[in-house]
Parts: C-alpha cells; structure tokens; sequence
C-alpha cells in the first residue's frame, strides 16, 4: 500500500484505512519489534509495543499526513524508536541488561537506509507481478534466464523448444516486460533483471 492509496481509503473511511495499513505492515512490524526486544520482553510486551507502533503511525497522519513515498520508510523508523525505547524501559526494569550493538543501532536509527530498502523491496514487487503478467511460458522463461542464470539450451530442454526459439521467446518477453515497466515509471536497468 502506498500513502496515496492510505490518503485515498482515508478521505473514504478512517477506520477501514487504519485496518488495511494494520493487516499489511503487521509482519514488518512485528518483525522489527520482535528483533529488538525478544532478549528481554514477553509476548505482550512485545504486542504493546506493535500497538503503540501503529497508533504513533496512525496520529503522524493525522496530524500531518505522510510525504510522498514515504510510509514503508516512515513505519519502519517508527517501529524500531518505539522498540528501542521499550527495550531501554524493559532492560532498566529486569535484573540484567543486554548491550545493543552501537552498529547494529546506528543502521536501524538511519532513515534513508529504511527508506533505500522500502523503495528496493517494492521494486522487486513490481518486477515479479509484470513477469508474472507476461504468462506462461514466458514469465518462467525470464525468471530461469535472469535469477537462475540457465542458458537457452536448458530452458529449451525443460519447455520442449529449440535454443532459437527460446531465445526468441525471451526477446519478445523482455520487450513486453520494457513496456510494462516504462508504463509504471521504471526501466529495465533500474529493475536490474
């Protein structure tokens, strides 16, 4: 989901905004308040902080809306300061305390490194659904091609054609694959297939 898509169930239904942005960052941020705190919170501690993640997210638009582009990077920032918080009140709270990695804690506190890999993973979404949308055999063909570095005489084998042919389906499919992109606003190259 996109701040644009958020705005937009938002300016219909609040609510049902706030649903839809809890079921779709709920593993993302789970996972980065899970990493921070499972040394020293229970599961409880740990789902209080989630909540307290989404209702810091949720009053952040409310009072300013998002930037554009911004709400994987926003979310993950805001998750991995409120588990950091947590975990400094849990750590002063127990009997002993856990050291946290001064590197570890400078690349979770760096935004444009949040964002960097926000924006990364989301291309590599748009990527897979417009090789998913050229069909089969296609859309398998690249992916044996481009991720499984297989040479046309391999494809060839397991799709019953010709090296030429295969090699001809993969012209015309990277073609089409050009075209979606450009459609979408990106390149081939800066998908880096």
């Amino acid at each position: 989901m996109t701040d644009t898509q958020y705005a937009l169930l938002y300016s219909v239904s609040p609510a049902n905004a706030h649903t839809a942005l809890f079921n779709e960052y709920f593993n993302y941020v789970y996972s980065i308040v899970f990493n921070k705190l499972r040394s020293c919170g229970t599961k409880e501690d740990i789902e209080e902080c989630v909540s307290d993640v989404f209702a810091a997210v949720f009053e952040k638009y409310e009072k300013n809306g998002f930037s554009s582009g911004s709400l994987n990077g926003l979310i993950g920032t805001i998750a991995a300061n409120k588990a950091i918080s947590y975990f400094r009140s849990l750590s002063a709270k127990s009997k002993y305390t856990a050291e946290i990695d001064e590197t570890a804690l400078s690349e979770i506190s760096d935004d444009e490194l949040l964002v960097e890999n926000a924006e990364k993973k989301e291309l590599k979404d748009i990527l897979l659904s417009c090789v998913n949308a050229l069909g089969e055999p296609d859309s398998t063909m690249i992916i044996q091609k481009y991720y499984y570095n297989m040479n046309s005489s391999q494809i060839a084998e397991q799709h019953s054609l010709t090296s030429a042919g295969v090699r001809m389906r993969c012209a015309r499919a990277l073609k089409k694959l050009e075209k979606m992109l450009s459609e979408k606003g990106f390149g081939l190259k800066e998908c880096s297939l």
